[in-house]
């Protein structure tokens, strides 16, 4: 199993619109063949941070994920409305 756990953080006033996106990009990753989980988190004493806790069969399904569509079109979407680049890492359990 591999684990992915992503940091996005939204420009102030634009929660709603990241929330939309990442919605969205969370529907059509779940039907990808070799996830197992992927999760959208929002703070709720700062709604502007989101992080995705995914679960993988392997790495190869991850990176998979990365050249599909669907994350091509939310990185397109999410692009004017990011107060600083993603931060994705790939993670193991220990």
């Amino acid at each position: 199993m591999h684990h992915v756990i992503a940091r996005i953080t939204a420009l102030p006033g634009r929660a709603a619109d990241m929330r939309s996106v990442l919605e969205t990009l969370a529907r059509a990753t779940r039907d990808e063949s070799g996830c197992l989980q992927y999760e959208v988190l929002q703070a709720q004493d700062q709604p502007e941070l989101f992080s995705t806790f995914e679960c993988w069969q392997d790495r190869g399904a991850a990176d998979g994920h990365m050249a599909t569509p669907h994350v091509a079109a939310a990185f397109a979407q999410a692009g004017p409305l990011l107060a600083a680049p993603p931060d994705i890492r790939h993670m193991q359990r220990c």
